[in-house]
């Protein structure tokens, strides 16, 4: 009987993820955004975030001992607001990313403390 109900159970890892840090290309600053991906230990919301790349976020998404953010960053464009006869046109880099952290500390609340810096991989 117990093996009949491990049969089809899915075996997940425990293992750290591969971390990465990004490396935007020209196209990407032509896109002015990149999809970072980023996840944490379930069990330890205090615990180290790692920044991984697009496959192991999907690996990691369907591993219950693992939660994963994806969040679009901003790299390119006007770092401020800018408007047009009282119209906003653009949000800007700093608050686009700041909304960003705010969205992914929903899932992993110490987020905002691995990404320090708002303008990171910015080119204007």
């Amino acid at each position: 009987m117990y093996k009949d109900l491990i049969k089809n159970k899915i075996q997940h890892s425990l293992q750290f993820p591969k971390t990465i840090v990004p490396n935007p290309n020209a196209t990407d600053y032509e896109n002015q955004f990149i999809n970072r991906f980023f996840t944490q230990k379930v069990n330890d919301d205090n615990g180290f975030i790692f920044e991984i790349d697009e496959d192991e976020f999907n690996l990691l998404n369907v591993n219950p001992y693992w939660k994963v953010v994806k969040m679009r960053w901003r790299i390119a464009g006007p770092l401020d607001s800018v408007f047009l006869k009282d119209k906003l046109i653009d949000i800007g880099v700093k608050k686009s990313n700041i909304g960003s952290i705010s969205e992914a500390t929903k899932n992993l609340k110490n987020i905002s403390l691995y990404l320090p810096n708002i303008l990171q991989f910015y080119k204007g």
